[in-house]
């Protein structure tokens, strides 16, 4: 990976798994980190590991929360990543309530983060934004 010395980067889903391993390696990149996820424990944790950064207790779900933390923020990169994996059985034993929030969090909050943050990149000119989908 590029030197990425003072470009700030938002990773949502920072605590676990891709996120996780996305955050540690732009760390170790030289990026700015602004760390969102759900799970404020291991976004302490990830925190402390890192050193100098930034965490956020997000649920991409909350479009209003998430335009209020981000829309006033100037991303050089952001990695959309947070998702989860709900009512993966049959679809004869599937639950409503699983499946809505999963189309919540792994579409809707993929798209929220995005019209958060893009405005800005679109001003300057610049920017990368990073959408991790799901086979969920």
């Amino acid at each position: 990976m590029q030197p990425l010395h003072d470009r700030l980067a938002l990773v949502t889903g920072a605590s676990a798994g891709i996120g996780l391993a996305t955050a540690r390696a732009l760390s170790k990149a030289g990026a700015k980190l602004v760390l969102a996820a759900r799970r404020v424990e291991r976004l302490k944790e990830l925190s402390e590991e890192l050193g100098s950064c930034e965490a956020l207790t997000l649920d991409v779900r909350d479009a209003k929360r998430m335009q209020a933390a981000l829309a006033d923020r100037t991303f050089d990169i952001v990695v959309a990543n947070a998702g989860l994996g709900r009512g993966l059985g049959p679809l004869q034993d599937g639950n409503v309530e699983d499946w809505d929030e999963m189309l919540d969090t792994n579409v809707r909050g993929l798209l929220h983060v995005t019209r958060a943050v893009v405005p800005h990149m679109v001003r300057r000119g610049t920017g990368h934004v990073v959408n991790i989908g799901s086979v969920a």
